[in-house]
């Protein structure tokens, strides 16, 4: 514990330096694999978007429909500083459209986290402004979405992440329950209805428990054959690298992983941390942070 607090300073230290010299804007990264995904090399010939104005495209989330491509993310701009969501269609050849918003309130959202029940699309943002874990339905895919019900109240939760394991639905969150950091703890709470839960808390819980590297990085999704669950990384700044948990074991009594891999934003030396990543089928997306030197 005491060299990853050491750790922090100095990486605090370094990007001090690095603010007085560089800008920063949050991005995202796409395309489609030639081959399953079996090494992080994949990830360096990818496609990119940048906000035009150079401010925040994050968090983003993949959902194919009808033979179209879509990437939902949280977005920031100068007339909205707080996040809200949009969405915005993506082509083979690594054109794009121009994004859509499709969820705007008064408190900040992120994390659209997009998965159908039953051929029907449902997204669990990011809420914890509000104190919410918010379920929201889409009636006319992909832009226009209502507030379905709220699956947990008076509760403070980050990047909540359903996924559905041999009958049972399962949630993964970080809550600050007994920490500082939100990355600090992952709990998991199951239930066999989504749509109408019953929510129970898993006995582990906190799954993980350590220092900023266990907030969800995205959905569960298939690495080298294994199940893994992308976890944020945040010891040498909020986002800094993403690390890929195999799920060696998952059920209402036991929960064990263990890391695999750690996805370093290396195929850009202008780039600074990455924090989300989702796979899906044969296509990649995540986000990145690039640096930009001042004029």
């Amino acid at each position: 514990m005491l060299n990853r607090l050491i750790k922090k300073k100095w990486y605090k230290l370094q990007q001090n330096q690095k603010s007085k010299k560089f800008s920063s804007h949050w991005y995202m990264r796409f395309g489609w694999l030639e081959q399953p995904f079996t090494t992080l090399e994949q990830l360096r010939p990818l496609f990119e978007i940048h906000s035009p104005q150079q401010l925040t495209f994050a968090d983003s989330f993949y959902a194919h429909e009808n033979g179209r491509h879509f990437i939902f993310f949280e977005e920031v701009n100068d007339q909205h500083p707080v996040g809200f969501l949009s969405v915005l269609e993506v082509f083979k050849d690594g054109s794009y459209t121009l994004p859509e918003t499709i969820v705007k309130l008064d408190y900040h959202l992120s994390y659209p986290c997009v998965f159908k029940v039953k051929d029907v699309w449902y997204m669990i943002p990011e809420t914890s402004s509000n104190k919410t874990i918010e379920l929201w339905k889409c009636n006319k895919f992909p832009f226009r979405w209502e507030k379905h019900s709220n699956l947990l109240e008076n509760i403070e939760a980050v990047d909540s992440t359903p996924f559905y394991h041999e009958g049972l639905w399962y949630l993964f969150t970080s809550t600050k329950r007994n920490c500082k950091k939100f990355g600090d703890r992952l709990d998991i709470f199951f239930t066999k209805d989504i749509l109408n839960p019953d929510w129970q808390e898993h006995p582990m819980n906190p799954v993980c428990l350590g220092n900023q590297q266990f907030r969800m990085a995205g959905k569960p999704f298939i690495y080298k054959g294994q199940l893994v669950r992308p976890s944020q990384d945040s010891l040498k700044r909020y986002g800094g690298n993403i690390e890929l948990k195999a799920i060696t074991q998952l059920n209402p009594t036991v929960y064990k992983e263990k890391l695999l891999e750690v996805v370093l934003p290396n195929w850009n030396q202008a780039d600074d941390g990455c924090h989300t990543i989702n796979a899906e089928d044969n296509f990649v997306v995540l986000d990145a942070i690039r640096l930009t030197a001042k004029e």
